[in-house]
């Protein structure tokens, strides 16, 4: 017994041993070394496959490019806004050395427009969002992948394969200047952090509490010490918590603490984790998570007048006779649909366009009415069956009518007044549309839907609510709305807006003093005139089935404006929210919407 009791100390002083030697290994702190490679590339136009990414395949007949210029420089077009790069690089003998002894790489980049897929022979290393449908929002950053040694073929060629996705944006590929080079890793190249939110779409439900894992992996050999900090501020900057502590994480293991909040305000919040090594920030990571969003506080600031301004708008409108012209669009019109332009007359007698689908079969057909983002480019419906006709519609001046545009930059054209101010003939349009999906005799006029993103989601809740031929509504990432907390949020918002308040001011002689007055009093001029086209006042006339979808991390719609809106409909109605996508919602919300849209219309 006592032999074996001595055994048990013995292998214990062992392993204690063992352990403080790996501990006790010091950090290489030799320089990196960089091998620099040149900026041409093999690309080629499409979604390709799998294929691409193997060392094997042959790709000489693809399109040679640079990335010193983009690629609308040099006249290349992506396909349905996807396209791919190659390029076989070889490693200088001291490069390989260098990763031989800190037992990885890096790979730059430069920065991508605006998906990505990064594939280092055959392995992928890095991905940056995700491909349409599940588009998470643009990402214009420089990309950085990490190479785990045994990926690289130390004696001969290389193979890059980068696949990408435009993001709606409108470039995609290298930013221009994007230069390509590979380095051995250093310490802070082998730290990776992650952050895992307790609830599985970072919208939070009293009574559970806001909490957040943040894991730091160590890949060195080598302890690592450093400041872990964690902040918390409200949506529009303002502080309410931080927390900072110092920690070392031992050679090959992982560092996890747990972070959160009780009981906040209803809203949505910003975190922001950072680990920093010698004052230096190593990695940081910003994201934004919701508490209780439908108990946000967005009051309704509608002035008296307000139903009986869109009332006399709409008698206006009817008074406008539409005079539809269709055109049959035969590269379109290849499959399940007959694409055709169709041109019309709104308010104003404006002269507005749309794309329609009509089924190439018989019978009453239930109809989706989309209305577009701010400034997109124009597109046509599916091509194939889905069970509805669809009529995609360009608003004044903007899409299909851009090219006759008058009415400048939309957001402040006509603020002087509410009867000049741009959206009130565009949500006129909307109704427009409505009215033209009506006369057709294929349409079954009880079934309409109409749905739209961004700029869309608005004018899907103005359609569901001044126009009771809409039986469903579902607007994802809806803009204006609630615009006072909106310019507080976001800055290119308010910067339009600005612009025109000051240049209410130019040539005025005034006293600091009576400038502040007058600038002041011009903000509320605006405020009072966007009450009349804020959604959130038109929301509670909302009398059909909504779903809302929003991206959580949304920046440019932020999710406070949405529910802003979303919180003064009193129908039925759900929301779902896509917690890592910016300005855009995913592939799951679009296919819960469309189970939403058939199960209120009735359609198998």
């Amino acid at each position: 017994m006592k032999i074996r009791h001595i055994y048990f100390i013995g292998l214990w002083i062992a392993c204690c041993l063992i352990a403080s030697c790996a501990q006790s290994v010091r950090e290489d702190t030799t320089p990196v070394v960089t091998d620099f490679y040149s900026n041409v590339w093999k690309f080629y136009a499409g979604e390709g496959d799998s294929l691409w990414t193997s060392v094997s395949y042959d790709d000489s007949a693809w399109t040679e490019v640079t990335t010193g210029k983009t690629l609308k420089e040099q006249g290349v077009k992506l396909e349905n806004g996807f396209g791919w790069y190659r390029k076989t690089i070889t490693l200088s003998d001291s490069l390989m050395a260098d990763i031989d002894r800190k037992e990885a790489a890096v790979l730059h980049l430069g920065r991508i427009s605006a998906v990505d897929e990064v594939y280092f022979n055959g392995t992928l290393i890095g991905k940056t969002s995700d491909f349409p449908p599940n588009y998470k929002g643009h990402d214009h950053s420089e990309r950085n992948y990490f190479i785990p040694r045994e990926v690289i073929n130390p004696t001969g060629d290389n193979l890059i394969a980068v696949k990408f996705h435009e993001g709606w944006s409108p470039d995609g590929g290298f930013f221009a200047g994007a230069a390509l080079s590979l380095s051995s890793a250093g310490t802070n190249d082998k730290l990776a952090l992650t952050v895992a939110v307790a609830d599985c779409d970072y919208i939070f439900l009293a009574p559970e509490a806001v909490k957040i894992i943040v894991n730091i992996e160590n890949k060195n050999r080598w302890s690592v010490t450093g400041n872990l900090i964690v902040t918390l501020e409200t949506d529009d900057y303002q502080s309410v918590k931080a927390d900072s502590e110092v920690i070392e994480i031992a050679g090959k293991a992982i560092h996890s603490g747990t972070f959160g909040l009780d009981n906040p305000v209803p809203g949505f919040y910003r975190y922001t984790v950072q680990f920093k090594r010698n004052s230096a920030v190593v990695y940081e990571k910003k994201f934004i998570i919701g508490y209780e969003p439908e108990k946000i506080s967005s009051p309704i600031d509608a002035k008296e007048d307000l139903r009986e301004f869109w009332d006399n708008n709409l008698k206006e409108l009817a008074k406008v006779k539409p005079n539809y012209k269709l055109t049959l669009v035969p590269e379109y019109s290849q499959v399940d649909y007959e694409i055709y332009l169709v041109e019309m007359r709104s308010f104003g007698n404006e002269l507005i366009r749309g794309y329609y689908g009509k089924p190439k079969r018989e019978g009453k057909h239930p109809v989706i009415v989309e209305y577009m983002g701010y400034g997109s480019g124009a597109y046509p419906p599916t091509q194939w069956w889905d069970g509805f006709a669809h009529f995609i519609l360009s608003i004044r001046g903007q899409a299909l009518n851009q090219p006759e545009n008058r009415f400048g930059k939309w957001l402040i054209y006509g603020l002087e007044s509410k009867e000049d101010y741009y959206y009130r003939g565009a949500f006129l349009d909307v109704i427009r549309a409505l009215d033209f999906v009506s006369s057709r005799p294929e349409i079954d006029v009880e079934k309409i839907a109409v749905s739209g993103g961004s700029q869309g989601g608005a004018l899907s809740f103005v359609a569901a609510a001044l126009d009771k031929r809409v039986k469903v509504a579902a607007p994802t990432i809806p803009f204006l709305s609630d615009f006072r907390d909106y310019f507080r949020l976001n800055q290119w918002m308010r910067d339009d807006f600005g612009s025109y308040v000051r240049s209410k001011m130019a040539g005025k002689d005034m006293t600091s003093a009576d400038s502040q007055q007058y600038l002041e009093a011009q903000w509320e001029a605006v405020y009072d005139l966007l009450t009349y086209f804020d959604i959130k006042n038109l929301a509670p006339w909302i009398e059909c089935p909504l779903i809302m979808g929003i991206g959580v991390q949304d920046d440019v719609c932020p999710p406070h404006i949405n529910f802003a809106a979303y919180n003064q409909v009193k129908s039925e109605k759900r929301w779902m929210a896509c917690p890592d996508c910016g300005h855009s919602t995913n592939g799951e919300y679009y296919d819960e919407a469309g189970r939403f849209i058939r199960e209120k219309l009735g359609v198998e």
